[in-house]
């Protein structure tokens, strides 16, 4: 075995004990309902609001697999896109399950917030991922495109919802 087969093997020992941690803390916690897309829909692969935490686990042991998988057949630009899925996908819902209680206050009353306060709430994602995004840009460590881009993306889905937000709003007031 070469050192990078050891390095690979610790990494993935250090991943699997995130991911059986976090089986426990979901195996532990109250079960949380969500009224819309929570998760990136491509950090996990699903267009549909998914309720279980469960099923998010089961993409993060999926991913897991496939990571191991390509480190056995040494895909070196796999192994690193499926690293950064895998650390992005632990790190979301470990990050759900540590603020979970937070949110409990609040969901019951936006299942029942009006368009304008949910148009105000997109405001805010909007503003706080383009603080996120200038933060990157600013940064004095290299310029992680990656994320970048993927903050751009999150930034164009957002927008996409207040335009949508805004037409509900503009239909409602035409009724």
């Amino acid at each position: 075995m070469t050192t990078t087969d050891i390095s690979m093997q610790k990494f993935l020992e250090k991943l699997k004990n995130q991911i059986n941690e976090l089986e426990q803390q979901i195996s532990l916690s109250d079960q949380q309902f969500y009224q819309e897309h929570y998760f990136d829909e491509h950090l996990f692969y699903t267009s549909k609001i998914e309720t279980n935490n469960q099923f998010y686990l089961d993409k993060i042991k999926q991913t897991y697999r496939a990571l191991n998988d390509a480190a056995l057949s040494y895909k070196h630009s796999q192994i690193e896109f499926l690293s950064e899925k895998l650390i992005d996908q632990i790190t979301a819902l470990t990050r759900e399950l540590a603020t979970r209680h937070l949110r409990k206050r609040t969901t019951e009353h936006i299942i029942h917030e009006t368009l304008a306060e949910k148009h105000s709430r997109h405001l805010d994602y909007l503003r706080r991922l383009q603080e996120m995004k200038y933060e990157f840009e600013l940064s004095t460590e290299s310029i992680d495109h990656t994320k970048i881009a993927t903050l751009d993306n999150r930034i164009s889905r957002c927008e996409q919802a207040i335009k949508k937000i805004e037409l509900d709003i503009e239909n409602c007031t035409l009724d």
